[in-house]
């Protein structure tokens, strides 16, 4: 390695871990010329190689300085909003999304505007190492792209599937608005119950075996809205029965790497190429761009390119050339590390916060379901206090959240909970409003006895 790459390495992962925080002055360039026993110009190099990356920037007869990361995420002043897991835009790298939209041009300027379905073959072939360092093992040809998981979640439950089957078996609670779809078609639906354990592995069993199940979709972690993770063992068991009854797993894992969790193994990572249809999405990440992609197994690439010829006519799949550019340039880039690094400690705070708050209330009148992975926690009410009367007293304090009512496919299984998000809220106003809820709830169950 060459002493200016060995420069730009150790500056950039400073960058990374937050040894050099965002507006930081990094150290000068006689200081570094002399700690790497190099000349002037090196150094130069160096930053210059940080600069078109966007890691750093200069300011005249000042120096150079870390670039801005995530933008310290602005309060609404006219409430909490924990009723939603979409970021705010000024939650993002308002300047590094920017360097990315503009390599992103200069790197395509003079590519054709007809892509083909499989994509650009440059970001496909990225996706398949990135996958693999984050443990999803796939051949390039078996990466598709698409624009979200929602438009492929309903080609998947109207397409014919290679097993022949035709039910759906889904966990509940669930992701409300791939419920709503199933309510609104005629297709055949079966549910099995999921909480902060998991589900029952027998009672899955006895699904596949008997129910004629098409395939299985679940979030394995990041769950929405339990902010749940299964196990390993779970995971490894529901890959096994499910190449073993002819069972497909769809498997959102729409979230990704971005909040890690120690020595987690996807569903995908089990299914040895078999039987599991791996989905992900960036939206969380990324809003800025509808793109994500889905990992299609051998036996199901036939019906997969058949879904793609179809909508390309009715309900175009794929994302447009700017969207696959642009998540080349930030993957490519140190950004995408930072990102999600940042993401990652600050879920982890806040997860960690509601816990330690949690912990005194009282457990008759208000239980705390997950909080241990992803955006998402539930917290389940006493029945005596039906949770639209709650909401509408949170409202008028300025607090907003939601009924799990809307995960729930069989409506009789909704059991008086609400949905909780922190994308929205710092971490010091997530202390208020925890703080609000519960005293709201000890408010009526003062007045309910």
């Amino acid at each position: 390695m060459k002493r200016y790459e060995t420069i730009y390495h150790d500056l950039k992962q400073d960058v990374v871990t937050q040894k050099l925080k965002q507006g930081e002055r990094l150290p000068s360039i006689s200081s570094l010329a002399k700690q790497y026993q190099c000349s002037k110009g090196t150094v130069i190099k160096a930053l210059d190689l940080l600069s078109t990356q966007h890691i750093v920037f200069s300011k005249p007869k000042s120096g150079y300085y870390v670039a801005n990361g995530l933008l310290p995420m602005q309060e609404n002043p006219k409430g909490f909003y924990l009723d939603t897991g979409n970021p705010t835009i000024d939650a993002f790298p308002i300047l590094d999304i920017k360097h990315c939209l503009h390599l992103a041009v200069d790197l395509y300027a003079k590519h054709s505007l007809e892509i083909s379905l499989a994509g650009i073959p440059s970001l496909n072939a990225l996706l398949h190492k990135h996958l693999a360092v984050e443990g999803v093992y796939a051949r390039p040809e078996n990466i598709h792209l698409i624009q979200g998981i929602t438009p492929i979640l309903t080609f998947l439950t109207l397409t014919p599937f290679p097993n022949r089957k035709e039910t759906i078996l889904i966990e509940q609670p669930s992701y409300s608005y791939y419920l709503f779809f199933l309510k609104q078609t005629d297709v055949k639906v079966k549910t099995i119950h999921r909480d902060e354990n998991g589900i029952n592995l027998q009672q899955l069993e006895h699904h596949f075996k008997y129910d004629d199940i098409k395939f299985f979709y679940t979030i394995p972690r990041n769950h929405n809205p339990l902010g749940t993770s299964y196990t390993t063992r779970q995971r490894k068991k529901i890959m096994e029965l499910a190449v073993k009854y002819d069972v497909y797993v769809v498997e959102d894992d729409y979230f990704g790497n971005t909040h890690k969790l120690a020595k987690y193994a996807s569903l995908h990572f089990f299914s040895s190429g078999k039987h599991c249809i791996y989905l992900r999405s960036y939206s969380k990440e990324f809003p800025f761009i509808r793109v994500g992609f889905a990992v299609i197994p051998d036996s199901f690439q036939a019906t997969f390119e058949e879904i793609a010829d179809q909508s390309y006519y009715y309900s175009y799949h794929m994302p447009n050339l700017i969207s696959q550019a642009t998540l080349e340039s930030y993957i490519q880039s140190s950004i995408y590390k930072k990102h999600t690094l940042h993401l990652h400690q600050s879920i982890h705070k806040k997860l960690r916060l509601v816990h330690r708050l949690t912990a005194t209330w009282n457990a008759e009148f208000v239980k705390l379901i997950g909080a241990t992975s992803g955006y998402y926690f539930t917290l389940k009410i006493n029945p005596n206090l039906p949770v639209e009367h709650l909401i509408d007293a949170l409202e008028k304090r300025d607090v907003f959240v939601t009924s799990n009512a809307v995960a729930y496919y069989e409506n009789h299984q909704f059991d008086n909970s609400l949905r909780l998000s922190v994308a929205r809220v710092s971490l010091p106003s997530l202390k208020e409003v925890l703080s609000i809820i519960y005293e709201t709830i000890l408010d009526f169950m003062a007045h309910s006895t």
